[in-house]
């Protein structure tokens, strides 16, 4: 009888536990985030559970303001949690997907299904200090088929779409709009740069490595129909290489 009594005792709290788990709000998660980003990462006006809820993401600059981004939901499996595996299925609002993102969470990995990332153009000015004052701004959607981040590096590709290009230095508005290719491969990011339409006209080319940091070289200049009237934006990018060709080399 008392060993009987101990199964069941154990039977309860097992069920206890995982009903626990199971029901475990989504503002604790929200919590566990803050903290393990250290305030960096916000997911502000958490609603419903960890397992299947929404949330605002929304990034600390530098300044100290939050850089909002678009409603996230999420729908995690539970059973898949108990073998070791986590995945979530997350949809944005407002953002055109044609099919949920997976994201799944291993020991080894995290792996992204058709990653959508919809970011702004002002988050150029935190990766990248010197560009600060040309204050960029405009929707940067980032797309990725399939992308995975283990402790060896990154591996796959993925593409960024910047539109309605514009900056505070500049009454041309829009600026154009752009197209940066991400090459993951291993301990290796490499970044290409690329005008699609616009009247500032931008290429270049780049890579991170954690032993190098990141470095980036690229021009920015006029197009025909817009020359002189981004002399004081073109400043901004960096020095003459030739006339009204500036150079923007990064090196951090």
């Amino acid at each position: 009888m008392r060993k009987q009594g101990w199964r069941l005792s154990w039977l309860f709290l097992a069920v206890f536990c995982i009903v626990l788990i199971a029901t475990a709000p989504a503002t604790l998660l929200s919590s566990a985030v803050s903290a393990a980003s250290k305030g960096q990462f916000v997911l502000a006006n958490a609603e419903g559970s960890i397992w299947r809820g929404s949330a605002t993401p929304a990034l600390r600059q530098h300044n100290g303001n939050l850089l909002v981004l678009e409603k996230l939901h999420w729908d995690m499996a539970l059973l898949r949690f108990f073998t070791g595996k986590l995945v979530i299925d997350l949809q944005w609002s407002h953002v055109e997907q044609a099919q949920p993102m997976i994201v799944t969470v291993t020991v080894n990995q995290i792996e992204l299904r058709n990653a959508v990332l919809p970011l702004y153009a002002g988050l150029f000015g935190e990766v990248v200090p010197m560009m600060k004052p040309i204050q960029l701004s405009g929707p940067l959607l980032i797309r990725s088929p399939l992308f995975t981040l283990t402790r060896q590096g990154v591996n796959g590709t993925a593409t960024a779409v910047w539109s309605n290009a514009s900056s505070v230095l500049s009454a041309v508005q829009p600026l154009g709009q752009y197209h940066i290719d991400l090459q993951g491969a291993g301990s290796r990011l490499d970044v290409a740069l690329r005008t699609e339409s616009g009247m500032l006209l931008l290429e270049g080319n780049g890579s991170f490595t954690p032993a190098d940091g990141f470095r980036f070289h690229g021009t920015a200049r006029a197009a025909t129909e817009s020359k002189g009237r981004l002399d004081e934006l073109l400043g901004n990018f960096g020095p003459e290489s030739a006339p009204g060709v500036h150079v923007l080399n990064v090196m951090q």
